[in-house]
């Protein structure tokens, strides 16, 4: 799940700002990585839909989440115990000016990788790029963008599909202690795109 800051008003924006995570964006995720299923992994920014973590339960993985209600602060994961360790994170966390807060904590609780959905243009601004890239303990490995922009939104479809949108996503990949050139890939989503045939 992802909270997005306020917006413009002509901007169309879902109920209570949840923007959950369409089950194939996280499976296709896990169909290019390998994790191996003995792993430790938190998604520290959890819906009580979950549609990450049952992708992860549905897949092997036994994940732990952290439920997080914007109107409730206790669950916020800025305010997550640091000294308990896992060795993946997997989220779709809150986008704007708390993307760097996110990702600062994260990197102080994931021992192996961070993996993080978000928009392309997280990669914008002078600040990002110095907190995000010019990290050299806990850099950007990899960078998964889909093929064709999802459109996230408030439910989900059992099926995965999805209507497409302006925001480009992408899977954003950190590795701790990784020393080499960051690569972007692409992840073809065209299959899971709604067509007029598919039922609303």
């Amino acid at each position: 799940m992802a909270i997005v800051l306020p917006q413009k008003k002509h901007t169309k924006r879902n109920t209570n700002d949840k923007y959950l995570t369409p089950y194939s964006l996280t499976q296709q995720l896990l169909d290019y990585i390998h994790i191996d299923k003995t792993s430790t992994i938190l998604e520290p920014c959890s819906s009580v839909e979950g549609c990450i973590v049952k992708v992860l339960r549905d897949n092997g993985y036994s994940p732990d989440e952290n439920i997080y209600t914007p109107d409730e602060p206790s669950t916020d994961f800025l305010n997550f115990d640091t000294s308990k360790k896992y060795d993946y994170i997997i989220t779709n966390t809150p986008y704007g000016k708390s993307i760097l807060p996110f990702v600062k904590k994260m990197k102080q609780i994931a021992t192996k990788q961070i993996i993080a959905l978000y928009p392309m243009n997280t990669l914008h601004s002078t600040k990002r790029y110095c907190e995000l890239f010019l990290d050299t303990e806990y850099k950007i490995k990899k960078i998964l963008m889909f093929v064709r922009p999802p459109w996230l939104e408030d439910k989900v479809r059992e099926d995965g599909k999805y209507k497409t949108g302006l925001n480009t996503y992408a899977w954003f990949i950190w590795e701790k202690g990784f020393d080499g050139e960051m690569t972007l890939d692409m992840i073809n989503n065209t299959s899971y795109v709604l067509r007029k045939k598919d039922k609303e």
